[in-house]
């Protein structure tokens, strides 16, 4: 009967520890199962939270796209290129749009992929860039196509290039002892009635015009040229020459030729006078194409300048100078 009980109680012992045993398995994998649960809620909320910041950082990006700020730390790096066209603007434009906050402009290309820079007003005179004839608020400048390190003003470019290349020819004159020189300007004009112009554009239209209409087309056109003066300057003379420095006129044969006849020091042979004619496409302010440039980029910017720079290069193209020189 004793070995009948004590073996019943082994088995309860046995029963009451796989019982514990069950609990504990219970216990530890209910523990297991919590613990992934929350470990996923941490890294789905992580998750969003990436999400989230990687969403701002792509709506900043897209922001900066569209602004195209430049800041301080850019324009001074030196590899920053510098575009050829620079507005002066009010920084107000800017004002209160955050990815703009410590800027000094910003870009903006054009749809023939020029690029712009607009520089606030405020920041002109600290950029270092010359700005001729200075930084005016709402002014369009180009890069000197001569070559210097300045802007010039588009609204008045022709004008001031005209007046440098009537100062550069008056120095020529003084430094090479000229007693006498002036500089006259010849300009070929073509009028042009509306009925002709019509014509025109019919006949390259069709591309086939009858003998009448290419008559009058010819009838209607007429070339007239106007002749006036540009400056005319005395001087006292001298022998003492000295090589003037050219800017314009470096690559021109006929004021070069000028140069060295009376730098060459052959007094046997001085030369008294010197008459030249100076085709104004061969020292042009702009280039056809690149001023059709500047004039698309400027429409779509809806700005305006006050004149067109494919008319005046065209009127440029139509003008002969005349330079007299007497020594």
């Amino acid at each position: 009967m004793g070995g009948i009980r004590s073996k019943l109680g082994n088995v309860a012992d046995k029963a009451k520890e796989l019982g514990e045993s069950v609990a504990e398995v219970a216990a530890e994998a209910g523990g297991t199962v919590a613990g992934k649960v929350a470990a996923a809620g941490g890294t789905v909320a992580e998750r969003a939270k990436e999400g989230a910041r990687l969403a701002a950082d792509a709506q900043l990006e897209a922001r900066r796209r569209k602004y195209a700020p430049v800041f301080p730390d850019e324009f001074w790096s030196p590899d920053y290129d510098l575009p050829n066209m620079v507005i002066i603007e009010d920084e107000d434009k800017r004002k209160g749009i955050d990815v703009c906050e410590g800027a000094i402009g910003w870009l903006t290309k054009a749809s023939n992929g020029m690029e712009i820079f607009h520089l606030y007003h405020a920041f002109a005179e600290e950029s270092g860039l010359a700005f001729h004839p200075f930084a005016q608020m709402g002014a369009v400048y180009v890069r000197d196509p001569s070559g210097l390190d300045r802007f010039l003003d588009l609204e008045s470019l022709y004008q001031e290039i005209q007046k440098e290349k009537m100062s550069e020819l008056q120095h020529v004159a003084y430094c090479l002892g000229a007693k006498y020189c002036k500089l006259e300007m010849r300009e070929t004009q073509v009028s042009d009635s509306k009925q002709a112009r019509q014509i025109k554009a019919s006949v390259k239209k069709t591309a086939v015009a009858s003998e009448s209409e290419g008559i009058s087309a010819d009838r209607s056109e007429q070339v007239s040229e106007d002749r006036y003066m540009l400056f005319e300057r005395h001087f006292s003379g001298s022998d003492e020459v000295r090589r003037p420095p050219l800017n314009w006129y470096r690559n021109d044969k006929e004021i070069n030729g000028l140069v060295e006849m009376r730098c060459s020091g052959a007094s046997k042979n001085a030369i008294q006078d010197y008459v030249v004619n100076i085709d104004c496409r061969s020292s042009a302010t702009l280039a056809q194409t690149r001023a059709s440039e500047i004039d698309s980029a400027l429409r779509g910017l809806k700005v305006s300048i006050g004149t067109s720079l494919q008319e005046e290069c065209y009127r440029e193209s139509q003008q002969t100078m005349v330079f007299t020189v007497l020594f």
